[in-house]
């Protein structure tokens, strides 16, 4: 007989731990939320992120807090709930563990991230789904079974890839896997400055996709650069270094041509659809006019010959009222759509 689900309590009535709220109730549980901005707070029990705590002790603590504040709260929710089991779900792991452990109840504490997040923060912004598929990882930390057996059933709950390591692995390689791509994406787009919007509206897809994160809050990342000061930092001199040897090579195209080499060897790696072998598929652009439904009107097409879109990136025309709409198939499938999209009087794009 399944055992039943922990009494939850979240602190920090945020876009995370509003969702977590509302994907544990979803589900069942008996979840509680606070926060210390009374509105916030308020807004996270409208939205059916949990209720307010009353008398009832929690068996589980989330802390859901920015991540400067998540070490000192961790440490006072063990010490305010002695029997409760506590987690975090801040995006750097080792320094909440340090603190966990100075309080000498670290066997209580299991340090998670949920690798999922939107642009757009505050509860208000919250969803249940938010981290359905999504990798969540747990760093024991020399926790008892029974307490990561009990913060393990959060991802389970919420359908996510459960993944464990340890707190300062899972530092080290998130430095390489999320906040060094913030750090390039940002200088990227800062060095667009010294354009004019003429040279700014040459800007193609490319551009786009690396510089997509660059819009980020940087209050938020100027915390967790802070905690995971050293991972980052030998990040960043690890891809200088890289760009180094390019600027400094006798023959420039040698040195990138070895540096694209590696870089498509490594992100040959990245996970592909549902965490399996990236696989290489073909693009078909098709040129789509800028007017309602007309996207519709393209998907339903596809869907009418059958074939399956990997993925799709949107790219529009700043000088005309068009939009370049890529669809990335298999490759076996690429010409038979092109023809059967032609046919349905759609313009494919030149490749």
């Amino acid at each position: 007989m399944e055992a039943a689900q922990p009494r939850t309590h979240v602190i920090g009535a945020g876009l995370i731990g509003a969702s977590i709220g509302i994907g544990l109730s979803t589900e069942g549980w008996t979840v509680t939320i606070e926060d210390a901005d009374p509105d916030a707070e308020t807004l996270a029990h409208a939205i059916g992120a949990g209720l307010a705590l009353r008398d009832a002790s929690p068996e589980l603590v989330i802390v859901a807090v920015p991540p400067a504040l998540a070490a000192g709260i961790v440490a006072e929710a063990l010490d305010r709930w002695p029997h409760a089991v506590v987690t975090d779900v801040a995006s750097v792991k080792a320094p909440i563990a340090q603190a966990a452990h100075a309080t000498g109840h670290a066997d209580r504490y299991v340090g998670s991230h949920p690798m999922a997040g939107r642009e757009i923060s505050g509860a208000i912004a919250a969803q249940g789904d938010l981290f359905k598929a999504r990798p969540w990882v747990l760093c024991p930390n020399g926790a008892t079974a029974h307490a990561v057996d009990l913060v393990a059933r959060v991802p389970r709950a919420l359908q996510c890839d459960l993944v464990t390591m340890d707190a300062t692995a899972h530092d080290e390689a998130v430095a390489r896997v999320s906040h060094a791509p913030q750090v390039a994406a940002s200088a990227v787009a800062a060095a667009l400055g010294t354009l004019g919007p003429d040279d700014v509206a040459l800007a193609g897809q490319g551009l786009r996709d690396v510089t997509r994160i660059a819009a980020s809050d940087p209050r938020m990342w100027a915390d967790i650069a802070r905690l995971n000061r050293h991972a980052l930092i030998a990040t960043i001199t690890h891809i200088i270094g890289d760009l180094e040897d390019v600027r400094d090579s006798d023959d420039v195209g040698e040195a990138l041509t070895d540096l694209i080499e590696r870089g498509r060897v490594e992100v040959a790696r990245i996970p592909g659809k549902h965490g399996g072998v990236k696989r290489e598929w073909v693009p078909v652009t098709v040129i789509v006019p800028d007017r309602p439904g007309q996207l519709l009107r393209l998907l339903s097409d596809v869907e009418s010959v059958g074939v399956n879109v990997e993925d799709i990136t949107i790219e529009h025309s700043p000088r005309q009222p068009v939009g370049l709409t890529t669809l990335h198939v298999l490759p076996a499938r690429a010409e038979e759509l092109s023809l059967a999209l032609i046919a349905h009087d759609w313009e494919i794009a030149a490749s």
